[in-house]
């Protein structure tokens, strides 16, 4: 396989990304090569997403974009692979549509693509077997973020996602693995490493040991020096005292909650399948703000799902108002098949879901300027993701999550990318920042 060359397209969620990288630390143990170049690829992987119908939609135009370079005579791929939760939960239906396709890996085969590839009888392998860790992984040179997946799958069964019927039931990673590839990615250049799952805070309810999520949160900022440990998908009913000393306790791991309540009032939470209420909502919020004060809180809803009236949009509204989170997220509900909510009664109009998910970003604009605003003339550590073509530097706070949040934007020339530095904020626009560099931080 020494001159096999590998290209994969991923889509979707950081999950995805952490899967993309496991999948292709085997092809490259096998003698794959990585190229970023699809006319170069001898085997081509799409890694695709169907969360939502976007996401569906997303993955297939990617299908598509590709395809040719499988389909068409003088091109060089000699093998197609659409792997990832379409191919575990729309395998046969693709292999009707797609039969240019030459296998369909689901979720928890992915490991096995080596050994897929030479298996010329069957094109689909998805089934729910689970493999216990992954083998190995690809790391990017000179990534200086990465993400880290400590559990996989879901036992919550909100009435309107399919992750659970895609990815299987909750399971926890062995903190002994999880330690081992935290420290691997340390050893490779990652500074700031993000933990991802579907819902953090319910690390450990498996284990035989008692160790949940805030022991792993101690042993890892304790024993390997991160810069930034940040936290992504933390349901709130796992929120408690003990969790937010320890993340109090270590300075390096970054006092942002990424908190999807998904909806504020009492019957959607209900009908949504959700294990909370409003008044335990506000006691979260509440707790986080007294016992992390710097905190930066960001969290997710849903509008339009079935049944919601304009005075409960608005009553949501009013409640986000008056918790004042940071970063906030909005998305018109999806109706995905084979969920309970696919089949309530009053599905509400797209274009009134729409209009309602820009009433909220209109008033989460005014809420995150407040907050903006009140850097301004400070000083404050900033990452640098990326510097443009035009010299302009692009990089984050410990309150911005890659790709959903904020940006700082430095015209100061010097930043690069990958590095610290301490920055003075001179303007608030938006959701962004604008600031100066003041020098290299030691953070």
């Amino acid at each position: 396989m020494a001159d096999q060359k590998v290209f994969v397209r991923t889509m979707g969620c950081d999950k995805n990304t952490v899967d993309s990288e496991t999948m292709l630390g085997g092809l490259l143990s096998h003698g794959y090569a990585l190229t970023e170049v699809p006319d170069e690829a001898d085997l081509i992987v799409v890694n695709t997403c169907c969360f939502i119908e976007a996401a569906k939609k997303q993955s297939i135009d990617a299908i598509f974009d590709l395809l040719p370079y499988r389909t068409h005579e003088d091109e060089k791929c000699s093998a197609f692979v659409v792997a990832g939760c379409m191919a575990q939960r729309y395998a046969e239906e693709l292999k009707a549509e797609l039969p240019e396709v030459d296998y369909f890996v689901g979720v928890n085969q992915l490991e096995d693509l080596p050994e897929i590839l030479g298996q010329r009888e069957q094109k689909i392998y998805a089934s729910p077997e689970i493999h216990d860790e992954a083998q190995g992984r690809y790391v990017k040179k000179g990534r200086v973020t990465e993400y880290l997946k400590i559990s996989e799958g879901c036992d919550n069964h909100c009435t309107y996602c399919a992750i659970p019927n895609i990815r299987g039931r909750h399971r926890s990673r062995k903190p002994s693995e999880i330690v081992k590839e935290a420290q691997m990615l340390y050893d490779n250049g990652v500074r700031e490493l993000i933990l991802v799952a579907q819902n953090l805070t319910q690390y450990g309810v498996d284990l035989e040991e008692d160790y949940e999520l805030a022991d792993l949160l101690d042993e890892l900022a304790g024993t390997i020096p991160f810069k930034w440990i940040r936290l992504l998908y933390m349901y709130p009913e796992g929120i408690d005292e003990r969790l937010l000393d320890v993340i109090a306790k270590h300075k390096n791991i970054c006092q942002y909650f990424d908190m999807p309540i998904q909806h504020t009032e009492d019957e959607i939470l209900r009908r949504m399948g959700r294990h909370i209420d409003k008044k335990e909502i506000y006691g979260k919020v509440k707790l986080i703000r007294k016992k992390c004060p710097d905190a930066v809180l960001r969290t997710t809803v849903i509008v339009g799902f079935p049944g919601e009236t304009e005075a409960q949009f608005e009553a949501m509204c009013q409640t986000l108002k008056a918790l004042k989170f940071e970063r906030l997220g909005a998305f018109a509900y999806s109706r995905e098949e084979g969920t309970p909510a696919s089949e309530m009664p009053d599905q509400i109009d797209e274009a009134v879901k729409e209009e309602r998910v820009q009433r909220i970003y209109e008033q989460q604009e005014a809420i995150s300027t407040a907050w903006n605003t009140r850097w301004i003339d400070q000083e404050i550590p900033v990452l640098i993701d990326e510097v443009d073509e035009n010299g302009i530097a692009i990089g984050r706070t410990r309150g911005d999550a890659p790709e959903i949040d904020g940006d700082v934007i430095i015209e100061t020339p010097g930043p690069k990318p990958g590095h610290f530095y301490q920055v003075r904020i001179v303007d608030a626009i938006g959701f962004d920042l604008i600031g100066e560099v003041i020098n290299e931080s030691t953070e």
